[in-house]
């Protein structure tokens, strides 16, 4: 749970940032930054025992993260866990930062998949209106 309580202590300093924790050969980030990561990437957030969302990636893929938090224009900083939370990268676009802007976007979409999923469930345990649903969708 440290890692939790570092990562939301680091959100507080950085409101307006993607923060991203090294952790041995992965990164990690949490709750709406964990959205933004899931939504720009496709990465699955797991949802911890606190409640708090968890998106991570290998270190592999960092570079790649980066550039496209680069040309979206997103602030973001890296941390390493195993040194003492050191700052190893760090980007303010200042006035142009678009966090907000795809935060936003990326709540509204994992919204609509969390109730894409509810559907498919209720679809799954009620088979027999699946029928109906694709009446529903091909008439249109």
């Amino acid at each position: 749970m440290a890692v939790v309580n570092m990562a939301n202590n680091l959100k507080e300093l950085f409101p307006e940032y993607v923060v991203l924790l090294k952790i041995g050969t992965f990164y990690e980030c949490y709750n709406d930054d964990a959205n933004i990561i899931s939504y720009l990437f496709q990465y699955k957030i797991k949802i911890l025992s606190s409640g708090d969302k968890n998106c991570g990636f290998p270190l592999v893929s960092y570079n790649r993260v980066i550039s496209n938090l680069e040309s979206r224009n997103i602030n973001y900083i890296s941390i390493d866990k195993n040194h003492n939370y050191e700052e190893m990268d760090k980007m303010n676009y200042k006035k142009k930062n678009k966090y907000k802007e795809v935060s936003s976007k990326a709540n509204d979409y994992l919204d609509k998949l969390n109730r894409i999923d509810r559907i498919k469930v209720y679809l799954l345990k009620h088979d027999d209106k699946i029928e109906e649903v694709e009446k529903l969708l091909y008439e249109r």
